[in-house]
This record gives structure tokens, C-alpha cells and sequence, in this order.
């Protein structure tokens, strides 16, 4: 070091930092608010055939097909998941110099922050494609000639990244660490990558490393509730306290009468997708669903999950109340005014009574639960073709089983692989509906996408117009399939970078 390159006196610099295992832990607790905000974990969902959102025009034009290079959601997730990546080089170039900690703890470290590096790979790649593989601290002027790396070669870093943090990570979390990264979460995630590029051997494999590892809690309502935080189903969750760290998503998910504002709503087609109690569609002539009484003996989920007319629950005061979505009803009713529904639903899950102000909440946010994993282990042997009878037993008849679904619902309805594609694929739906941007991704992979983000999306039946056999219109959509399966390259980083390539057709 020369005479010039002092540490300065008042404040930590990058000469002194890395001394001790509290600098490690600290840099590597930063790294963990990276992962997801809670508003993609949110928002995300907008973007899909689940949910529309009416302020957040950036999510919502993704979903309707109405943007460009210059949507103010895909410059930010890319500069977003490139400064985290920044921060896991940083990290890992860095926790080497802290010689004085214990070394089984630095692995474990080492393993977190590799399985972030992973996670923000993840969703780079997922959303744009090739995209720059950065592995080193770089400079701003090294930033502004990078080229994109093949997918195929990212998809290959992923996994050699999670392998090493698989071999190193732990399972005994001790309570005061809760929402560490674990060598479980990390085995869940690549079975979960693995089953998005049709790996289908892989992804069971791994996913039955973990069955019988958890337990689904017994309540589907319940789990998503404060009280119930950190329970046998939670692999990872994105970690909230109250009063230090809040999130406000609940302010976009209540009726007004609650406090609430209705940013992001609910969309008939999610709601038509619940099946009947006995697990029956309700397109099905049989299955005894009336459109006049249409959430009588519906899988119970829905009522765990969205809050629609006549919809009743106890209040912030512990009272009774009634929730009223159909048109007129002041001031909860169906456009009534720019704060109630726009497609006469509101959502009830996530819902925190105990929300600092009603709307800001210390609630948990799980990104990895095993219900997930159940349901990754079912798809990838259904697209094998090796999917049995004790497989439906103990992923998608026991997911259904504790949902409350009775009869021939939670009966195996035999091996025909198109039913069984069919079903697993609804149950992803439902089970995991709000969650994490799952459908977002789930209708990309599949390549149905263009099937279901074409047309009008729906609210509620009103019977105001004989258009759309009476439901509610509430977004013309299109998805053009030459360009829209990847976000484009924000036109910023092509701007400052002529070394970046564009996504076809954008």
C-alpha cells in the first residue's frame, strides 16, 4: 500500500472492511434484499391471465402487449438484478480476506452468496435471454463494452453454481437465522430450474430429495398468515419485521372499506379456474356449478385466496363485515370509484390483520415453499410418462386433500398423460396463485401464452352489456409470439453499450 492509499479515519472503507466475520455477515445480509422486492413478488402476477393492475402501467402493459425497449419495469429489473450481481462479485472476491473467521462458517457464507449469484442469473435469463456473464468486480468502463453471453452457457453457470452451494450449505437453521438460504432451498430452486427447461429427469430427482424432508401446514389459509411464519412448508421466504422492514403490497390488495386501494385485481379467468369442491371444472355440464350462486362448494382455495361479492371476514377490529364488489355498492363496489375493483374482486390472501396503519406489514413472503415442490416433482413425471399412483398420493391428492377437495378430487384419475398435464398444470395455478411471479413464468414455458393473453381480460358477471356473455371487460390483450416470449434489452443499456444486441423483433 502507498503513502496515497489510506483508509479514511471516520468511515469503513474497502481497505479495512473485510476484517472480520460481522463485516462478511452484514455485506452478505444486504445481499439477501436483492433476491425480490415484495413488489414484483406482487406485481409480477399482474403481467399474467391471473390479475391486472391498474396504476402500475408498467406491469400492466407487459400483460396487454403494449410496450417497448423503454418500459420503465425491464431498465429496472435488469439494472436491479445486474447491481445484485455486483454485490455477490464484490462478496465473493472479497470474504477470502477475513482470515480470522471459522472456515465450515465462510463455506456456508460462500454458499448463500453463490446461490444468489444463481438466483439473479435465474431471472435475467428467464426474462431476456442471453444477457452478459459477469463474474468479477469490473469498472464502469469495462461495464460499457460487455457483450451477451449465450443462454446456454449462463443456464451452465447456474447450475455449476448451485451445485457448489449445494455441497456446502447447511439444513439446521437455528431459529435466529430463519430465511437463510439452506442446502434445501437451494436443491428445491434447481429442480425448479431444471423443470423450466424441460429436464424433466433432473427436476423429479431433485425434488425427491426433499419429499417427505417437509409437511404441508395443515391450513392453506393459515399459511400465509403472520401467525403461522417460517412453518414446515417454507423453504425461503423473503424476510419482513415489522415497524424495521414493512412491506405495503396489502394497500394494493383490500377493498377501500378496508383501507385499501385496488392496484392489483383479481381477473374472472383466474377465478373460473377453481374447480368445484369435488374437484370438477366448472365447465363441466356435471359438476353442478350454478353462474347465479357461483361460490357454492368451490375448491376452497378461492375463498383462502380472493375476496368476491358477498364475501365475508373480520375486520382490523375483530368484527364481521360483509364485503359487497357488485356494481352501485359504495365503496367497495365494481368501479365505484378509481379506488375499488376493476374487475369486481379483491385479493385475501396475504391478508394481516395485525398491518401497522391496516396496510404496512411485517408478513413473510415465500418464494420457495414445498407445495412447489410437490407440484414440480408431479410435472416432471407426467412429462416423463412415469407418473403413478403413489406419485399423485403424495404430491398433487395431498396438496388437493389439504385444501380441503373431497371425493373423486383427491382419487388418482389414472394415467392418461393430457389429464394429468391438464390437472397438475391448474393445480399450479391455483395453489400458487399470487405467489412469486409463478404463472408469469408458467405460461412462457408451457408456450401457451399466446393463448391466454389474447382478447379482453374479465371481471365479474354484471350482465351490463351482452358483450363477453355479460362479464365485465376490463383490458384488451394481444402477445405477439415473434417477440414477446423475451423482454427486449432496455434501450438505456443498448444506448450506452453499442457492444449489446436487441431480442428479435424489438
Amino acid at each position: 500500500m502507498t503513502e496515497l492509499d489510506l483508509a479514511p479515519l471516520d468511515a469503513t472503507s474497502e481497505l479495512t472492511y473485510w476484517e472480520t466475520e460481522e463485516d462478511a455477515r452484514i455485506f452478505l445480509n444486504s445481499m439477501y434484499a436483492d433476491l425480490m422486492s415484495a413488489d414484483s413478488y406482487l406485481f409480477l402476477n399482474s403481467a399474467s391471465d391471473d390479475a391486472y393492475s391498474r396504476a402500475r402501467e408498467d406491469y400492466r402493459n407487459i400483460g396487454n402487449g403494449n410496450y417497448d425497449s423503454s418500459n420503465g419495469l425491464i431498465a429496472g429489473t435488469w439494472a436491479s438484478r445486474f447491481e445484485g450481481l455486483r454485490r455477490a462479485n464484490i462478496f465473493l472476491n472479497n470474504i477470502h480476506k477475513v482470515e480470522s473467521m471459522d472456515d465450515g462458517l465462510k463455506e456456508t457464507y460462500i454458499g448463500q452468496a453463490r446461490f444468489i449469484r444463481a438466483w439473479h442469473y435465474f431471472y435475467l435469463r428467464e426474462f431476456f435471454g442471453d444477457v452478459p456473464l459477469v463474474t468479477e468486480e469490473i469498472s464502469i468502463d469495462e461495464s460499457l463494452v460487455l457483450t451477451r453471453t449465450d443462454q446456454s452457457t449462463i443456464l451452465a453457470f447456474i447450475y455449476d453454481e448451485l451445485d457448489l452451494a449445494i455441497n456446502v450449505l447447511q439444513n439446521n437453521i437455528s431459529p435466529e437465522q430463519q430465511g437463510r438460504i439452506s442446502q434445501n432451498a437451494a436443491i428445491a430452486f434447481k429442480s425448479r430450474i431444471h423443470l423450466y427447461n424441460q429436464e424433466y429427469e433432473e427436476a423429479a430427482m431433485l425434488a425427491s430429495q426433499l419429499i417427505g424432508e417437509y409437511q404441508l401446514f395443515p391450513s392453506y389459509e393459515g399459511l400465509f398468515k403472520p401467525d403461522n411464519q417460517d412453518n414446515t412448508e417454507s423453504l425461503l421466504s423473503l424476510q419482513f419485521v415489522p415497524t424495521d422492514r414493512e412491506h405495503n403490497i396489502q394497500y394494493s390488495l383490500i377493498p377501500p372499506s378496508l383501507s385499501g386501494y385496488s392496484n392489483f385485481a383479481p381477473l374472472q379467468e383466474l377465478v373460473d379456474s377453481y374447480t368445484m369442491i369435488n374437484g370438477m371444472s366448472i365447465q363441466d355440464p356435471s359438476s353442478d356449478y350454478n353462474e347465479n350462486d357461483p361460490f357454492n362448494n368451490r375448491d376452497p382455495r378461492l375463498a383462502a385466496s380472493i375476496i368476491y361479492d358477498n364475501y365475508e371476514l373480520i375486520d382490523f377490529n375483530g368484527n364481521p363485515v360483509t364485503i359487497r364488489t357488485a356494481p352501485g355498492f359504495a365503496p367497495d363496489g365494481l368501479n365505484y370509484s378509481s379506488n375499488s375493483t376493476p374487475s369486481g374482486y379483491y385479493v385475501s390472501k396475504f391478508f394481516d390483520r395485525g398491518a401497522r396503519n391496516n396496510t404496512n406489514s411485517g408478513l413473510n413472503l415465500m418464494v420457495i415453499r414445498y407445495a412447489e415442490v410437490l407440484l414440480n416433482y408431479a410435472e416432471a413425471k407426467i412429462e416423463l410418462g412415469t407418473f403413478n399412483e403413489q406419485d399423485w398420493v403424495i404430491s398433487i391428492g395431498a396438496i388437493r386433500e389439504r385444501a380441503g377437495l373431497n371425493g373423486a378430487a383427491i382419487q388418482y384419475p389414472g394415467n392418461n398423460q393430457e389429464i394429468l398435464r391438464s390437472i397438475v398444470r391448474n393445480e399450479r395455478r391455483i395453489e400458487l396463485a399470487f405467489e412469486a411471479g409463478h404463472r408469469f413464468f408458467d405460461i412462457r414455458r408451457w408456450r401457451i401464452a399466446e393463448e391466454v393473453l389474447d382478447g379482453w381480460a374479465h371481471g365479474m358477471k354484471t350482465n351490463n352489456s351482452t358483450q363477453s356473455d355479460g362479464y365485465e371487460r376490463v383490458d384488451l390483450r394481444s402477445f405477439n409470439t415473434g417477440r414477446h416470449y423475451l423482454w427486449p434489452v432496455p434501450l438505456r443499456e443498448i444506448e450506452l453499450n453499442n457492444n449489446l444486441t436487441q431480442n428479435p423483433n424489438w
